[in-house]
Formats: C-alpha cells, sequence, structure tokens
C-alpha cells in the first residue's frame, strides 16, 4: 500500500491532534484501483475493459444500455481489496447515465461465471447505445477513506479528516475510472449511507466514473450490495446509485 504521508503531512499543517489521526488512519480500506496504461503505468495485472461491445454470454440478450466495463475477478489477487469477491467469473457494467431518475431500468450488473460462452456482441433495435472506446484497464492495489467526515465523539474532527483526504488523495490514489471495494468518493449522497437499501452489511461493490462515460458530465456510477450477498455470489441483489457534480 501506497505511503500515507502526505496526508499525515496536510493533518499536521492543519493542527489536527496526531493521535486522532492515526485512528481515523487505521480506518484505511484496501481497494483496486483499475486505469488505463496511458492514464498511469500499469503495476499490477491486467483485470478488465472500459467500454468496447460486452462478452455477454451466448444465450442471453444483451441489456439496451451503454456498456461501461467489464471486470475478470480472477485476475484481482486475494487482499487486494476489502470485499469477498468469487475466485472467478466476470462483471459487466450497464448504466444509462442520461437519466438515471427516471427508472428502475437504468442498469444492469451481470456476472458471467467461468467457463460460459460469450461472445462480444452489441444490443439490436433501431436506436442502439453509444459504444465508448475500450480501453484495457490494469489493477493498483491503493487505500481509500472517506472524503466526507462527519464529527463523532469518536474523532471530533471527522468532518476535516475527510476534508484532508479530498486534498491529498491524488497523491496516495492514480484516480482510475474504476474502483473495486474501499469507500465510495461521494459528491452529493453517499450511495452506502444515504439511500434506503433496507437492513444489512452494505458495501461498496464498484463504481464507475470519468466524463467519456456519463454523457460529458463529471459523474460516478455505484453498485452496492450486501457483505453476505457478495461473498454467496448473489449479484442479482446488487444496487446501483448514480451521482455527479452539483
Amino acid at each position: 500500500m501506497r505511503s500515507m504521508e502526505p496526508f499525515r503531512d496536510e493533518a499536521r499543517s492543519r493542527g489536527l491532534p496526531e493521535d486522532e489521526v492515526e485512528r481515523w488512519l487505521d480506518t484505511v480500506r484496501l481497494c483496486a484501483t483499475l486505469s488505463p496504461a496511458g492514464q498511469t503505468p500499469p503495476d499490477g495485472p491486467l483485470v478488465g475493459r472500459l467500454g468496447g461491445l460486452p462478452p455477454m454470454p451466448e444465450d442471453e440478450p444483451v441489456p439496451d444500455l451503454p456498456f461501461l466495463a467489464s471486470v475478470n475477478l480472477a485476475a484481482i489477487p486475494p487482499g487486494a481489496t476489502d470485499l469477498p469477491l468469487p475466485k472467478d467469473g466476470t462483471l459487466l457494467f450497464f448504466a444509462d447515465t442520461e437519466d438515471p431518475w427516471s427508472d428502475d431500468d437504468w442498469s444492469r450488473l451481470v456476472y458471467v461465471p467461468v467457463g460460459t460462452p460469450v461472445s462480444e456482441r452489441g444490443p439490436g433495435g433501431e436506436w442502439p447505445p453509444e459504444v465508448h472506446p475500450a480501453q484495457d484497464l490494469y489493477l493498483t492495489n491503493e487505500p481509500s477513506l472517506p472524503n466526507r467526515g462527519s464529527d463523532t465523539e469518536e474523532f471530533p474532527h471527522g468532518g476535516e479528516l475527510g476534508s484532508v483526504w479530498w486534498k491529498t488523495c491524488d497523491k496516495m490514489q492514480s484516480g482510475g475510472p474504476v474502483q473495486m471495494g474501499g469507500y465510495p468518493w461521494v459528491w452529493n449522497a453517499d450511495p452506502i449511507t444515504e439511500h434506503d437499501h433496507g437492513p444489512g452489511d452494505w458495501v461498496l461493490l464498484a463504481e464507475v466514473g470519468g466524463e467519456d462515460l456519463t454523457e460529458g458530465e463529471l459523474g460516478i456510477v455505484y453498485w452496492v450490495i450486501r457483505r453476505d450477498d457478495l461473498a454467496d455470489g448473489h449479484f442479482s441483489r446488487a444496487r446501483a446509485c448514480f451521482d455527479m457534480v452539483g
């Protein structure tokens, strides 16, 4: 994991108590950031692809939605995230971010078990969704902290500590378009705590964002899931949320 000294340096410059800073750093979660080779030098394996045509199971229709990314779970090393991910299989992420609040059909998550015959193809229809340019994605193992905090009894300076991460995270994260696990990057509403998903230990499965994927706006699509559902491979129980600058 990358050094957290930039976070400590900024916290010291603000006069935050060192014991509280260290307790905050004890809440770091590991995440897997997936980035194109041209964005950062890849120091990890090829784990997926941004855009292109989805490698759909041959006996399933392609969702009539823009295809955002695919992730090969077998390529993510054990311990690279804080998630109980399956050892293999592929996740396909679809979402239409032009009007994600219109109905429940704006997103789709497809899990393709290993060994399933697949073919790369787009949906049929007279008005097929845009196909984003294909880019290979490489894994970087990185730390994750909340970019928004709250003042609590345990962390009296929680709000300020969240601001420290907001300012310094680019020195400890590569900022790729796909993140697996860790804390979500929150613009307006936290996709885990500020939505009524129902009871359970909800975790961030993935967030996919960037102007090229979200209709020219700086937006993020999040998929959240109960930890036990993820461990059991019940991906159909995941929920999608969308947020954007503004």
